[in-house]
């Protein structure tokens, strides 16, 4: 008999963002065991660090997952025919399990990440496994476009929903054009989900330290030259013709989903953003 090698291990950015997270995926039992599976004390040290800066700075993490699974939850309800969501630079994000109830074989779920995507799946298996034919765990490095087309041709079908959560900080804007430019040509039909860093001129000033003191250290932990951030215009200006777009900040994410304006009362106040574009023949796709 095999031993059991005990929960897989997770780096310690993505355990980072898994322990912000761990209270509002507690609310789920499949979500909870799917945690167990999981060995986030890598990111443990900065989570406690970054703590000390903003003690609340959870909130920000849970809006931002609440407001990506049930938007990713609309736009497929509104999809006719066949959908596949496709969630790029996925890591251990348990997304596919908060959508467990709507994935099928009309709508499938595909995760691309460079690593660990074959652990990932097996721990699918070992939670839901009947439902393991309606999700796809694929390696891939993103900013590879011509292996990231290769795969998603193979895999995809029927209207495209694409998450990008947690991912734009760390790919460089030419980069990230060449993936817009690629799943622009995959699909005519399409949903984009693009969460990003803003800027610090669109933070209020009593806010700009939190995400500055934060991103500056995890750029210089990560050897990056730079966190890429966006405004709403230079997101629009990646999207190919067709789109509409609409675009969010966090005190609106926030009021989505606890029904008031507590921690984030203004766009200024927050400095993670999403961006929800759809290329549709129907209209009625788009009504967030």
């Amino acid at each position: 008999m095999s031993k059991d090698p005990g929960p897989h291990p997770v780096s310690d950015t993505a355990a980072l963002v898994m322990l912000w997270a761990s209270g509002y995926y507690r609310e789920d039992p499949l979500i909870a065991e799917y945690l167990h599976r999981l060995d986030l004390s890598a990111g443990k040290e900065m989570f406690d660090r970054y703590n000390r800066i903003c003690p609340w700075y959870s909130e920000a993490i849970v809006n931002r997952k609440h407001f990506i699974s049930t938007t990713v939850r609309t736009l497929a309800g509104r999809i006719p025919g066949r959908t596949t969501i496709v969630n790029l630079g996925a890591g251990f994000s348990p997304l596919a399990l908060e959508l467990i109830d709507i994935l099928s074989p009309r709508c499938r779920f595909i995760e691309v990440d460079k690593t660990a995507m074959d652990h990932k799946y097996a721990i699918y298996a070992g939670l839901v496994p009947d439902r393991c034919g309606d999700i796809s765990c694929l390696a891939a490095d993103i900013a590879d476009t011509s292996s990231l087309l290769k795969i998603l041709e193979a895999e995809f079908e029927g209207h495209l929903i694409v998450v990008m959560e947690g991912l734009s900080y760390y790919v460089a804007r030419e980069d990230m054009s060449r993936v817009f430019s690629t799943l622009s040509g995959l699909s005519a039909e399409q949903s984009i989900v693009f969460e990003h860093l803003k800027p610090c001129r669109s933070i209020s000033d009593e806010r700009r330290f939190i995400p500055y003191t934060i991103f500056s250290d995890v750029r210089d932990y990560t050897g990056l030259d730079r966190m890429t951030t966006y405004t709403g215009e230079e997101f629009r200006a990646m999207l190919a013709p067709g789109f509409a777009c609409r675009y969010y900040d966090m005190d609106e994410m926030e009021k989505k989903r606890t029904g008031a304006y507590t921690r984030f009362t203004t766009p200024s106040s927050g400095w993670l953003s999403c961006a929800v574009a759809v290329r549709s023949k129907d209209p009625g796709v788009f009504t967030l």
